[in-house]
């Protein structure tokens, strides 16, 4: 990856005007947050934009809809609407919008008439002209896009985001919103790396983790559930006495010693046959919780004498990684299904390179018995192997996600039943008389 572009610094008289002319303005309880902005913002630290810039006044009249590049490509972006879920990127004249730009930067579709049904003039008018996705590289630059008013809705996995926006800004609804069920966090490895393939490494790894840690340090007031399997503990297909995976780094070290690897190199890292005990995690680079995440798990691995070497990755990097098989380990989370298909299209010699005839046999087992009483038993032994053999390190299920929507923009953008419509039917608040 190339090195960023070098900051220009801002002159001595625009950080001097800047400051002293927003400090004079706001009232003590804010002027912290508003010096910190300031500060943040003349010396470059946070972009403003995206790699293209978001027009605040041509898009007065349309929903901007604020992505990360280190969790979306703009090439795999839905929309869901009252014919079906269409990917935003491409053409036919079979999806109900049009597309009218697209970019890795920025994507814009505005609907054809026919594409919603007859609504009122007044009603109709109020509706957004056209549906904007913003794509951003970092968490910061776009934290400071909607200080701006510049978003309109973003998602956000992190409460200390969620607050930091709520502390700087009055324009926006801060709402939490239960993550999806069984919407796991975990690392997952490649099983043709070297090292990786073999199960007591990974085993070991999975017990160095401290995850309830992980679960105390980033998820105290929202909550989360430490991940054991692909279904949570609520499932009538989660097996009893299945290993939890406690921290334990005298057991970790114990399963490294009976694979080969007993001695230290002058780096502190476990080595075997004269290699290295190391190995690449890949992640989100968008995110300061992925990051956070990541730094500490490589501090519990560290403390067994293992060396992870985390890359910070776009989302389309990462999928060409797991496509080609070019990777170690990545932190990725994924939704599992409660369903046998889930499970397969998962834990399959695709990019996991998990070829187990373990799991095959238990995997066509439980085909057999779809509909049946013995289902059940099957999918727990699929799920007791999965938790045996440890091609993922199942980290955890967070039960919140942060949703900011731009109160003084839009309004009328929740159903009867306490949902986010569709983006296409929010209404924008009618203009004050001039």
């Amino acid at each position: 990856m190339s090195a960023p572009p070098m900051l220009n610094a801002p002159s001595q008289f625009f950080i001097k005007f800047f400051l002293n002319f927003g400090l004079s303005r706001v009232k003590v309880r804010r002027r912290k947050n508003f010096l910190s902005l300031a500060v943040l913002l003349a010396f470059g630290v946070i972009n403003t934009q995206a790699q293209q810039p978001v027009d605040r006044r041509a898009n007065a009249q349309n929903l901007v809809i604020g992505l990360l590049t280190g969790q979306t490509d703009y090439r795999e972006v839905s929309i869901t609407t009252d014919e079906g879920t269409f990917r935003v990127y491409g053409q036919g004249n079979s999806r109900p919008f049009e597309m009218l730009e697209a970019s890795p930067e920025r994507l814009v579709i505005a609907f054809k008439p026919h594409g919603a049904e007859p609504l009122a003039p007044a009603s109709a008018a109020r509706r957004p002209q056209k549906i904007v996705y913003q794509f951003f590289r970092t968490e910061r630059s776009l934290i400071s896009a909607i200080i701006l008013d510049e978003v309109d809705y973003a998602l956000f996995e992190s409460e200390a985001v969620a607050a930091e926006i709520a502390n700087t800004t009055r324009n926006y609804r801060i709402l939490p919103l239960p993550a999806p069920a069984n919407f796991m966090e975990m690392i997952c490895y490649n099983l043709k790396h070297p090292i990786l393939r073999e199960r007591a490494v990974r085993q070991a790894l999975s017990y160095a983790i401290r995850r309830e840690d992980l679960k105390r340090r980033f998820f105290a007031t929202t909550g989360a559930d430490i991940g054991v399997a692909p279904f949570s503990e609520d499932s009538r297909y989660f097996p009893p006495g299945i290993n939890e995976y406690d921290y334990n780094p005298k057991r970790a070290v114990e399963l490294l010693k009976t694979a080969g690897w007993l001695e230290t190199n002058r780096d502190g890292v476990l080595v075997r046959n004269g290699e290295p005990l190391s190995f690449r995690i890949f992640y989100d680079q968008s995110t300061q919780l992925k990051e956070d995440v990541i730094r500490q798990i490589k501090i519990s691995w560290n403390q067994i004498n293992v060396n992870a070497i985390p890359i910070p990755l776009s989302f389309s990097e990462m999928q060409e990684r797991l496509r080609s098989g070019s990777y170690d380990a990545v932190l990725l989370r994924h939704r599992f299904e409660e369903a046998l298909a889930s499970l397969e299209d998962f834990f399959n010699p695709g990019f996991l390179n998990y070829d187990s005839p373990s799991l095959q046999r238990a995997m066509g087992n439980a085909k057999r018995f779809q509909g049946t009483e013995a289902f059940r038993a099957n999918m727990q032994r699929i799920l007791l192997i999965i938790n045996q053999d440890q091609p993922v390190s199942f980290l955890y299920h967070p039960w919140q996600t942060w949703h900011v929507i731009n109160l003084v923009k839009f309004d009328n953008f929740f159903d009867r039943g306490g949902k986010l419509k569709l983006y296409q039917e929010w209404q924008l608040r009618p203009r004050p008389p001039q």
